[in-house]
């Protein structure tokens, strides 16, 4: 093996310093830190003095006239360097407009799109009393943000505003965007508390701070030092939690959407890496995993699979291991007229007892039935969890809507092989029903969810124990993959926070949430 020579090592000496030095300053204050500003907190010119002025414009709360309104724009980030999970908040972030009262608050803008979902979520979103605002426990990946609008009144006739500060430091924050301490009205006082880390006000910067800027400049020199007296030689050295080549992850189609998102975030930091995710039913692609396994040489296949239910007893070398915790619902037409059914009112569509939405105080439309392939994990999670039984066997139509294929059927009832096909259908057919993964079928307008016994899916453990439709996600492998290949590190990189914010974006559970719960379903 030949050796570095001076100068190569040297470079290669600096610019590790050089990195090392921005990074400090970059996150040495909090590793995990949520930052904030006020970008706009002003009033609203609503109501002329002029008596002869063309437009008169008011400002009206329950009929009554505003005249002090005011407009605060918020902008929260995860500004460190580690993401922030539900977990990390101790406190809940809140926000205090002292003088002020809060009328409403919208969020205009979240990056990724999907956090404007957990922050307005019936039950669990923003909430406010008075002047205070109390923000969602939300999970912020590195460079996550979101703003708040937030619409005021200054019913006590204060409307004086201070200038900007704050007060830092780890353990609890109490920064404000005002002048001295105690809260002098219309200032906005942001609290919280996360562990490890802190929650502070950012400055607004128009470029790149001057010390950056030097050491930014330093490190593209030594990077072109290096790459030259390296020119000849490898120069990448691959993270290590990377490796390259192509991967399949097959299977579920309820598990496929948050699963394409994971693969994504891996293949965006390990270049070279090609992970293709397939939906054709957990069951199928357990069978395509044992198939690719048998055949595949030593070291096991460049394939995982992912399924609502456990792995049938045939498959004896797959290997499984629990990822999370999916959440199921019923879902039915918009025209139905029904938005909440017990166990027994399921079991008595399914068994043939109810034919009409009438018989369950819902609209004079028929039923019918949109179910899923044998294939399906999901399928067999509601026959366990819900039905108690099996789902009938009968398919009498090819589209669910009549029965062209078995006139003498009890039920109308299609099949389908996935979940965007069997929201399609519920959405498309007056009168359907069908179960489907409760994050896509909030996604679809023209579905509507029904409770199951007056209950909803709660991603927060204790709610869900007492909704009765949900199952465990398994990964499996064939055997246990060759340590380093593709299979292996992927495997490794579902357990990073990264992936597991991803699952509670979706509203799963991350199997690492429930570590040590009693009763957990993600135990041995």
């Amino acid at each position: 093996m030949t050796l570095p020579d001076t100068e190569t090592l040297l470079a290669a000496a600096g610019l590790v310093a050089t990195a090392v030095l921005w990074a400090v300053e970059r996150f040495l204050p909090g590793r995990k830190r949520i930052g904030y500003r006020v970008q706009m907190d002003t009033a609203i010119g609503m109501n002329p003095r002029d008596a002869h002025s063309l437009v008169q414009l008011r400002l009206l709360r329950q009929d009554q006239e505003i005249t002090d309104a005011t407009l605060a724009l918020l902008r929260f980030e995860n500004d460190g360097g580690k993401d922030i999970v539900r977990q990390d908040y101790q406190e809940p972030l809140t926000a205090e407009f002292t003088g002020r009262t809060v009328i409403g608050v919208e969020v205009p803008d979240t990056n990724p799109p999907d956090l404007v979902g957990m922050l307005t979520r019936n039950g669990g979103g923003l909430r406010y009393d008075g002047g205070r605002l109390v923000i969602p426990k939300v999970p912020l990946n590195k460079r996550n943000h979101f703003k708040l609008l937030v619409l005021l009144s200054a019913e006590d006739g204060t409307g004086d505003r201070g200038g900007d500060g704050d007060r830092g430091g780890d353990g609890a924050q109490r920064s404000r965007a005002g002048g001295a301490d105690g809260g002098r009205p219309g200032e906005v006082v942001v609290g919280g508390f996360i562990s490890g880390g802190r929650i502070r006000r950012n400055a607004q910067r128009w470029g790149p701070r001057k010390l950056s800027l030097g050491l930014g400049g330093v490190c593209v020199i030594l990077v072109g030092l290096l790459g030259g007296l390296l020119l000849n030689g490898p120069a990448v050295v691959a993270s290590a939690e990377c490796a390259t080549g192509r991967l399949t992850v097959d299977g579920s189609s309820a598990f496929a959407p948050p699963m394409r998102e994971i693969a994504r975030q891996y293949a965006a930091r390990c270049r070279g890496a090609e992970i293709e995710v397939a939906e054709s039913g957990s069951l199928s692609g357990l069978g395509r995993l044992n198939r690719a396994g048998r055949s595949a040489p030593a070291g096991g296949p460049a394939y995982l699979a992912v399924s609502d239910v456990a792995a049938p007893a045939i498959y004896r070398k797959l290997a499984g291991r629990r990822v999370g915790v999916i959440l199921l619902g019923m879902v039915v037409n918009g025209r139905t007229g029904v938005d909440n059914l017990t166990s027994g009112q399921l079991r008595g569509i399914y068994d043939g007892r109810y034919t009409n939405w009438k018989q369950l105080g819902g609209s004079d439309l028929p039923v019918r039935i949109v179910g899923r392939d044998a294939t399906s994990g999901t399928r067999r999670a509601f026959e366990t969890t819900v039905l108690r039984g099996s789902e009938p066997g009968t398919v009498s139509s090819y589209d669910c809507s009549g029965k062209d294929r078995d006139a003498t059927a009890r039920v109308t009832r299609c099949e389908v092989n996935g979940t965007g096909s069997l929201l399609d259908t519920v959405g498309r057919v007056p009168g359907a029903i069908g179960y489907a993964e409760v994050y896509a079928a909030a996604k679809n307008p023209r579905v509507t969810r029904v409770r199951l016994n007056g209950r909803e899916p709660d991603i927060e453990w204790a709610g869900q124990r007492s909704y009765p439709f949900w199952t465990v996600e398994y990964l499996y492998t064939y055997g246990q993959p060759e340590a380093g290949s593709l299979a292996a590190k992927f495997r490794a990189f579902m357990d990073s926070d990264t992936a597991k914010n991803i699952l509670r974006k979706y509203e799963h559970v991350p199997c690492a949430d429930l570590a040590g719960t009693p009763g957990s379903a993600c135990g041995p």
